[in-house]
């Protein structure tokens, strides 16, 4: 669903010129379940985004929890840089329908698209209490493609998701203990989906796309007990996206024009950091994501009433995660961690549009402190997806000699690697 409607092409045009260089070209496969992404933070990655709701030496944890803004002294900025490459193999069986093994037996290929996913933050410190702050994000994303002819293409051909996510925050620290901060959430969010009609090699193909801009809010609090310890728990809200765009097909070469209502989930972040000594960091975070606000997407024409659905039927998502940070020495931090993650994808309704499943994160980073003021990261993750049940039953057109529906079936693997790096420049304070 990737739009064409004119106002919403402008302000989209608008708001990447707000996020400027630091927003060019990115897309990717979803890499916090469903299509969300997580790849926010290189010092959160290097440790799995353990404790990442609670704030460290990076402002990029203002992404799961807005008063992280409050660490900051004087004027701060983080430009992150992530580079994803996935893979992810089917491997059809003996539930494929047998038309499709002989009319289109391939399988696909890699599903995966390589991505590169950039995010900033910057947060200024008024004075001994008030913080000001700003984020631009793409906390939603994916791209997958398939090689035709295969046995899955009148379910998917190429799918790609893109959003941009600017987010003001202001933040108040109350007490040497306490800090809060509330933000606003200004998103651009963009689909489009293409799939053939029919088994054929030749077979010509549906596109599906449409955008829209929609707003929510982020809050966030700190608390530190005592010395040594930190707490922190974030919250974005959810966001209604209300998509304007077209289905272009043989039927309608011109583009026939849709919408669709779906909601975006929130998500709920809660992270822990405890210093054991001047060298040693323990880290802990667990979030949920409430996905089954996505069910059955209708995709409607002012005319023709409902022209397809979208079956989602999302289950929440959780993802639970441990690390350590190591001072190795004054200018150097090594880090670690592991995470597990369930995914929100059920095995009735995975296809090879998003063949996503629970997983691993396996990390490693570390902070190097060139001086007081500027500093680099960089993180390297590798994800062990779960072997995973695809099993889709499609509709063809009538008339043409051909069943009414065919099956295609089998187990997928994903994998996946991230590299990241990331910058960050103090001034004043």
């Amino acid at each position: 669903m990737a739009g064409r409607a004119f106002k919403a092409g402008v302000a989209a045009a608008a708001l990447m010129g707000a996020a400027g260089a630091v927003m060019v070209g990115s897309t990717g496969a979803a890499h916090a379940g469903a299509f969300m992404l997580r790849e926010q933070s290189t010092y959160g990655q290097g440790a799995s985004f353990a404790g990442v709701a609670a704030p460290g030496d990076s402002i990029s944890s203002m992404y799961w929890n807005p008063a992280a803004v409050t660490t900051a002294v004087g004027l701060v900025f983080e430009s992150n840089h992530t580079f994803i490459s996935p893979h992810a193999d089917f491997d059809p069986d003996s539930r494929t329908s047998p038309l499709l093994g002989a009319l289109v037996p391939g399988d696909g290929g890699d599903l995966g698209v390589d991505a590169y996913l950039p995010s900033s933050y910057t947060a200024y410190q008024v004075n001994e209490d008030l913080y000001l702050g700003l984020s631009i994000n793409t906390p939603f994303g994916l791209a997958t493609h398939a090689d035709r002819p295969w046995v899955g293409q009148v379910d998917h051909l190429r799918a790609k998701v893109l959003s941009v996510n600017v987010a003001p925050t202001i933040g108040y620290k109350i007490n040497d203990q306490i800090s809060i901060a509330l933000g606003a959430q200004i998103q651009y969010f963009n689909v489009d989906l293409t799939r053939a009609l029919l088994p054929t090699p030749t077979s010509p193909t549906a596109n599906l796309s449409g955008d829209d801009f929609g707003f929510g809010f982020t809050a966030g609090v700190t608390f530190e007990p005592t010395e040594g310890t930190t707490i922190g728990l974030g919250f974005r809200s959810a966001i209604a996206q209300s998509l304007e765009g077209e289905l272009v097909s043989p039927a309608s070469p011109g583009g026939l024009p849709i919408t669709a209502d779906l909601t975006l989930p929130e998500m709920v972040t809660l992270g822990v950091r405890q210093r054991v000594n001047d060298q040693f960091t323990l880290l802990a975070g667990i979030e949920w994501t409430n996905w089954s606000r996505l069910g059955i997407v209708d995709v409607d024409n002012a005319a023709a009433g409902t022209v397809t659905e979208l079956d989602f039927e999302y289950q929440d998502g959780w993802f639970f995660s441990l690390g350590a940070e190591y001072a190795w020495n004054d200018n150097l931090t090594l880090r670690s961690g592991l995470g597990y993650e369930i995914s929100p994808v059920r095995d009735e309704f995975r296809s090879a549009r998003l063949p996503d499943a629970n997983r691993i994160w396996a990390s490693v980073g570390f902070t190097y402190e060139v001086n007081e003021r500027l500093s680099f990261d960089a993180a390297y993750t590798h994800l062990f997806g779960e072997e995973s049940d695809i099993n889709r039953t499609n509709a063809l057109p009538g008339g043409l000699g051909l069943p009414a529906t065919v099956t295609y079936a089998g187990s997928t693997e994903a994998s996946a690697d991230i590299v990241a790096v990331s910058l960050r420049y103090k001034l004043g304070g």
